[in-house]
């Protein structure tokens, strides 16, 4: 195994450890980013038990699937601007999804909160 693949999988590793267990802005950043490489595993663990529970593990997973197929149509993401407010264990904000090919920018209300001690994307109602 070359130096380069050894890094990069010890990255998955402590990818996979830590999961989503970093700030709010990191929690949908990593969730964007494991959409974009088709990883809905990651992507899904980026979620509250609420998400699942309003749409049930298999439908939610079509979804993340489809999503990450129209990101790869888009090009792929180029950049992922997060901006939030709030304190305490909730967040709401905006993310702005860059793509690399022709589609328009993308930005949308996220909402976060705070589910045994790591930060998870919730539904904004």
């Amino acid at each position: 195994m070359t130096d380069n693949r050894i890094a990069r999988a010890m990255m998955v590793t402590a990818l996979l450890v830590v999961g989503c267990a970093r700030s709010p802005e990191g929690t949908v950043e990593a969730f964007y980013t494991a959409l974009g490489k088709g990883e809905i595993a990651a992507a899904q663990s980026c979620l509250s038990s609420q998400f699942t529970a309003m749409m049930g593990t298999e439908k939610l997973a079509g979804a993340l699937a489809e999503a990450s197929t129209e990101i790869v149509k888009c090009g792929g993401i180029k950049s992922i601007k997060v901006v939030l407010e709030g304190e305490g264990e909730a967040r709401t904000g905006n993310a702005t999804v860059v793509y690399g090919g022709s589609c328009q920018s993308k930005t949308e209300g996220v909402k976060l909160l705070r589910e045994d001690g790591k930060w998870k994307l919730a539904p904004r109602k």
